[in-house]
């Protein structure tokens, strides 16, 4: 697949049925391409799928936000930066609109071209380079092409913060009276070999030179030579015709995503109107192993967990630690846990055994454990979750569940670990408590992803509606519902509205509970 998009510039697939960001992001996890983060590109997008903190997870963005009467120049996606992907993918989920395709085109033809017909031009810029220049706003503005603030592009909201991103870039920071930044970058190369071996003109010269204005640019003054002289209009007005004239246009349709080898292909988007549109875009650089053992769903965070894991309900704490041990040992990388169960010491014991022998690293296991009724207050959240973590042996959780929607009245008699024995009405502990909402709850969670001491949080044993109220309120949202599942309880209606909101499902009894003499026990 990256061989072709080497050969041809691009690879488009028609057909998939993807409805989220997050399945997109886990078809592809699989494709060979490492991830990296959208870190100084001038277009304002919003992330759909990553952490803008986790800069090693990878991001899912919408593609530029720019007004869509605007037409966006053929250009190499960051090669206003010394970092550009080699790689950049679109996704289409849905399209209704009139236009807006994504034109192609091969970079080492332009090359060809303007070498040929332009060669003391292409000496020159070969040899010196270009310097890009552009004002970026303080705060993102969507109706210009390059209204991405600086805020968002550097991921960060000091000037001193950002000038460290930009020091490592190499580019000039310059602050102005109003906020804005004029960010003037080093001497980038404009002509570079693609992976296919063949030279190509590289760069966003055109783009920036025809496209880059608004209230604060001037697209004349946006790119210059390396010794800051400034370009040859009348070669760069002929080489954006050539380019417009040799396009390779096609219309987006649902099911449809192309993966475009960025150092061999230019892309754009023409103007749209009409309708929805929504196509998302991520970018790599570089290829990693694919992992080959283990399939993975990616939550809205970027993490990716794996799709089977070892449930430890029910198992006795004489036998957690060395079923969980050789679990691991087995190819198991998952553990589904929780307060309740009353193993989480042992289970804790046998994950310490395995990363101490060195069968895993930490950051290879995806641990999950749950908010037991008892702590729904927010004052009892954190609590509840530092001791999961003391017992478990770990510095933070892959994933955090609202184990039920259920808010019992605490008390400082409790245990932990109290069993579901421990469940009867006239058990003082069992009252409920009626002085917590759900969404008081859930606000505490978040502010456990904040503190980083989970990764993800989620719900379980809820229901669609119940699911629907959260969505309204979260600010962070559930990135995995966890309820029983299996032949004789499919959760159809539940399942369809998780997957329309990019939330991954977790089922446990998934064969049925047969603890009752082959017959299903109600719970």
């Amino acid at each position: 697949m990256l061989k072709a998009a080497s050969e041809y510039g691009a690879v488009l697939f028609s057909g998939f049925e993807v409805l989220t960001g997050e399945e997109w992001a886990s078809i592809l996890y699989k494709t060979s391409i490492k991830e990296m983060n959208y870190v100084g590109g001038a277009a304002v997008r919003r992330l759909i799928v990553g952490n803008e903190s986790r800069m090693t997870n990878p991001q899912v963005l919408t593609t530029n936000e720019s007004p869509p009467s605007e037409p966006i120049p053929f250009h190499h996606e960051l090669a206003q930066t010394p970092f550009p992907p080699s790689h950049i993918s679109f996704y289409c989920s849905i399209n209704e609109a009139d236009g807006g395709s994504t034109p192609l085109l091969r970079s080492d033809m332009v090359f060809e071209y303007l070498q040929t017909k332009y060669p003391a031009f292409t000496e020159k810029i070969e040899k010196l380079g270009v310097k890009y220049i552009k004002i970026a706003p303080e705060e993102d503005d969507a109706s210009s092409a390059l209204g991405r603030s600086w805020k968002s592009m550097f991921h960060k909201q000091t000037h001193e913060e950002a000038e460290v991103i930009s020091a490592e870039q190499g580019s000039i920071l310059t602050w102005l009276p109003n906020g804005d930044c004029r960010i003037t970058s080093k001497v980038l190369p404009a002509i570079r070999v693609s992976s296919n071996g063949n030279k190509t003109f590289f760069n966003q010269i055109i783009a920036a030179y025809t496209g880059w204005i608004d209230k604060r640019n001037d697209c004349k003054k946006a790119v210059v030579f390396g010794d800051d002289t400034p370009m040859d209009d009348d070669v760069l007005m002929d080489l954006a015709k050539y380019m417009d004239e040799n396009k390779v246009g096609y219309r987006w349709s649902s099911g449809r995503f192309v993966i475009v080898d960025n150092t061999v292909a230019y892309h754009s988007r023409q103007p749209f109107s009409g309708g929805r549109r929504i196509v998302f875009a991520s970018i790599g650089n570089g290829t990693k192993p694919v992992e080959g053992n283990q399939s993975h769903l990616v939550l809205s965070s970027g993490d990716k967990m794996p799709m089977l894991g070892v449930g430890l309900w029910q198992l006795s704490k004489e036998n957690c630690t060395d079923v969980v041990y050789n679990a691991i040992k087995c190819g198991y990388r998952m553990l589904d846990s929780a307060e309740v169960y009353g193993n989480e010491v042992e289970t804790g014991l046998g994950l310490e055994k395995a990363l101490k022998e060195g069968i895993v690293k930490r950051e290879d296991m995806f641990v999950v454990s749950k908010l037991w009724n008892y702590y729904h207050r927010p004052e009892h959240v954190r609590n509840a979750v530092m001791r999961s973590l003391r017992d478990l042996k770990v510095d933070y959780l892959d994933l955090y569940l609202v184990h039920y929607p259920i808010s019992l009245m605490y008390t400082e008699t409790i245990k932990p670990g109290c069993s579901f024995a421990d469940m009867d009405e006239k058990h003082p502990r069992m009252k409920e408590d009626m002085g917590v909402t759900y969404e008081q709850t859930w606000h505490a969670m978040e502010e456990l992803v904040k503190e980083g001491l989970v990764k993800n949080i989620g719900v379980s044993n809820v229901n669609s509606g119940k699911l629907q109220d959260i969505l309204k309120y979260a600010k962070i949202k559930p990135a995995v519902i966890q309820n029983e599942m299996h032949p004789h309880l499919s959760q159809d209606r539940l399942l369809k509205f998780a997957r329309m909101n990019g939330i991954q499902t977790m089922s446990y009894s998934s064969f049925g509970d047969l603890s009752q003499g082959g017959k299903e026990k109600d719970r």
